[in-house]
C-alpha cells in the first residue's frame, strides 16, 4: 500500500535527519573545545538507527536497493553507536590492561560506521536511480542524492582500510548523502504509484 510505503519513507526520511544533527553536533561542541554530552547523543543515536533499519526494512519489497541500504546502514549504525555508549567508557576506565582491548573495539566501531556509510551512499545512488524519471526539483534532489551517495561509497570504503585517515572527510560524505537521502525520500514513491 502506498500509505504503508509513504509512512516507512517519512520515518526513515526523519530519523536520517536527526542522526545527521545530532552528528553535527557531536561535531561542532568538539570542535569547539568543548565535551559533547556523549552518553545523551549517542543514545540517541541508537534508537534513532534501531528506527530507522526498521524503516528500511518497511521499504524493503517495494524499493530493494533504497530499502536495503537504509535496513544496513541502520543495523550497523544501531551497533556501533551502542559499542559507544556501554563499552567505549568502561574500557577507556580499564586503564592501561585494557588499552589494546579499547582500540580493538574503536576500530570495530568506525569499521561498522563506515559500512553503514557505504550502505547509506548506495541507498542515495538507488533513490537516485528512482528520482530520474520525476520531475524538475525531485530529478535535482536525486542528481544531488545520488552523488553524494557516490562520493560516501568511495570515501568511506577507502577508509576501512586502516592504513587510511579518512575518517573527518568519510563522515563528511556519509552525513551530507544521508541528509540528501533523507530529502529524497519525501519524494520517492512505490513503483506502482509512480
Amino acid at each position: 500500500m502506498q500509505s504503508t510505503f509513504t509512512s516507512a519513507a517519512r520515518i526513515a526520511a526523519i530519523a536520517l535527519l536527526v542522526t545527521v544533527i545530532t552528528q553535527i553536533t557531536y561535531i561542532t561542541i568538539s570542535n569547539g573545545g568543548g565535551t559533547p554530552p556523549r552518553d545523551i547523543l549517542w543514545g540517541i543515536e541508537t534508537i534513532t538507527f534501531a528506527l530507522t533499519a526498521i524503516a528500511g526494512l518497511a521499504l524493503l519489497l517495494a524499493r530493494p536497493i533504497i530499502g536495503a541500504g537504509i535496513a544496513v546502514s541502520g543495523i550497523f549504525n544501531t551497533i556501533q553507536a551502542g559499542m559507544g555508549l556501554v563499552m567505549f567508557g568502561p574500557l577507556m576506565e580499564g586503564g592501561e590492561a585494557l588499552a589494546p582491548v579499547f582500540g580493538a573495539v574503536l576500530s570495530m566501531a568506525f569499521l561498522l560506521y563506515f559500512a553503514a556509510k557505504i550502505a547509506l551512499g548506495i541507498a542515495a545512488i538507488g533513490a537516485a536511480g528512482v528520482l530520474w524519471v520525476s520531475g524538475r526539483f525531485a530529478k535535482a534532489i536525486g542528481a544531488l542524492a545520488g552523488l553524494a551517495g557516490l562520493i560516501a561509497v568511495a570515501i568511506n570504503a577507502a577508509a576501512i582500510f586502516p592504513a587510511t585517515d579518512l575518517t573527518f572527510p568519510a563522515g563528511g560524505a556519509g552525513t551530507a548523502a544521508a541528509a540528501l537521502l533523507a530529502i529524497a525520500l519525501f519524494f520517492v514513491k512505490r513503483p506502482d504509484a509512480e
